[in-house]
């Protein structure tokens, strides 16, 4: 996968502005032509030449569920899978939330995750680029604080004490830009909640990582120095155990942005270190271990009990509710 090829980048690294790059993929995890590249100075990944932002904003609002989910809406395993992920999800969501709070959550998808809230009594609301899974979340899951939209399309300052953005920020094409919006619409002192995946992450195999879908690629040290640049303070890193799926919470700063020289020392060695693991991550060595195997056990295991317990159900909506009662009761005892 790695290449030793230098490429000099159509746009500048969005964390340090370098354009030096080398190739590390020319192909997606389909197998279809897809080059990523590596900022040689920082290590953020990203693919280069990049599409335009309308031919972005067109296939995630018409096509990305679509080729992702093979569905324009969500099908019934995907309410059960969206309903666990969403209560897994909650746990981190209520280590940082108060009451009170105003929320927004970033690519909202059919609303799985404001829907799980809603249950434990807290509201909040949600923007969502796919017309067809927006309109699910309202007509379906009666969430009327999801709307259809981008990011950028909220343009009101200091609105919210809160963002949730989980899987959403690598998708966006302009990440200095989408983090200096979250940073407008924060009231002072406000929080962003984020999940993002790991580029040194060996979950996958190395020719299943890269698809179209992920514009950008961080890891811990890229997405802390983008942040420090923008107006954030870094208040929590973690490195969710399995997938090593980067979760991190940003609060709202008055202070100064960290400078050049500290966004430097941050990720100075850090491109070094990214290629390494790159390098080590072969399919040999992927599947001389137990992980592939481990996962592929747990997923069958998953998939066999998903259709036991969504075969009795004729909606979505009882899928979700069935979910709901039986965890939420188990993790929230009277």
């Amino acid at each position: 996968m790695l290449s030793a090829q230098h490429w000099i980048a159509s746009l500048p690294c969005a964390v340090c502005g370098n354009n030096q790059t080398k190739i590390i993929a020319k192909k997606d995890r389909n197998g279809q032509p897809l080059t990523n590249v590596m900022c040689v100075n920082c290590g953020l990944v990203w693919v280069d030449p990049q599409p335009t932002i309308e031919c972005t904003e067109k296939f995630y609002s018409s096509e990305y569920r679509k080729q992702y989910k093979k569905a324009f809406q969500p099908k019934h395993k995907h309410c059960y899978r969206e309903t666990l992920r969403a209560i897994d999800r909650k746990t981190r969501f209520l280590s940082v939330y108060r009451d009170g709070m105003r929320v927004l959550d970033v690519g909202a998808g059919a609303g799985f995750f404001a829907y799980v809230l809603q249950k434990i009594g807290i509201l909040i609301e949600g923007i969502e680029p796919n017309e067809e899974y927006a309109n699910y979340a309202r007509s379906n899951l009666h969430l009327n604080t999801i709307r259809t939209g981008f990011l950028r399309d909220l343009t009101t300052e200091n609105q919210y004490d809160l963002i949730t953005i989980n899987h959403v920020f690598e998708h966006l094409p302009n990440p200095r830009e989408a983090m200096v919006q979250m940073h407008k619409l924060l009231k002072k002192g406000g929080h962003v909640l984020m999940e993002i995946p790991n580029i040194e992450a060996t979950y996958h195999a190395p020719n299943k990582i890269f698809h179209v879908g992920h514009l950008y690629w961080f890891n811990p040290n890229t997405i802390r120095a983008l942040a420090l640049q923008l107006g954030f303070l870094i208040d929590d890193v973690q490195i969710i155990n399995g997938t090593k799926h980067i979760n991190i919470v940003l609060t709202k700063s008055d202070e100064s942005p960290a400078s050049e020289v500290e966004v430097n020392s941050l990720v100075a060695g850090n491109a070094e270190t990214i290629s390494k693991v790159l390098q080590q991550h072969t399919l040999l060595r992927h599947f001389l271990t137990p992980a592939p195997y481990g996962r592929f056990l747990r997923k069958s295991h998953q998939y066999c009990k998903e259709q036991i317990d969504i075969k009795k159900f004729k909606n979505a909506k009882d899928i979700c509710d069935s979910v709901c009662s039986k965890l939420l009761s188990i993790q929230n005892p009277k």
